[in-house]
């Protein structure tokens, strides 16, 4: 955009691009793409297709992702022209993960498989508040 649209106004953009993303799904992704064996749990909405594809195209294992009837969230990102942005979150189907799916999920690890010397590693990301 020439500049981030202000109250009351409306702008037109130069283009529109859709991305896979988040930071759970980036570090999923990188991980397994440095060979990691990486299991990613969390909630899509019936609109996240493109974002569970990304994941087992890079070989990320998906039995603890679950896909809800609702949207899944979404950045919106205004990028000026001098490369500043503006971000606006909707966090949908990412929001919706509960104290109990994380329970769930955590029941089919042992100890030995998440957390070990030199060996595999979790990772959990909560930028939302758990229900």
């Amino acid at each position: 955009v020439d500049n981030f649209v202000r109250p009351g106004e409306t702008i037109s953009s130069k283009n529109l691009n859709f991305f896979c993303g988040g930071k759970g799904l980036n570090q999923s992704i990188a991980l397994a793409k440095a060979g990691a064996d990486v299991w990613h749990a969390g909630c899509i909405g019936n609109d996240g297709q493109m974002l569970s594809d990304a994941l087992q195209d890079s070989q990320v294992h998906l039995d603890f992702l679950k896909t809800l009837d609702m949207p899944t969230g979404h950045a919106l990102i205004q990028v000026s022209q001098t490369g500043q942005n503006c971000i606006i979150l909707f966090g949908g189907a990412n929001q919706a993960i509960s104290r109990e799916q994380i329970d769930e999920t955590l029941s089919h690890f042992e100890q030995g498989d998440i957390l070990q010397n030199g060996g595999d590693q979790l990772f959990i990301r909560t930028d939302f508040p758990l229900r």
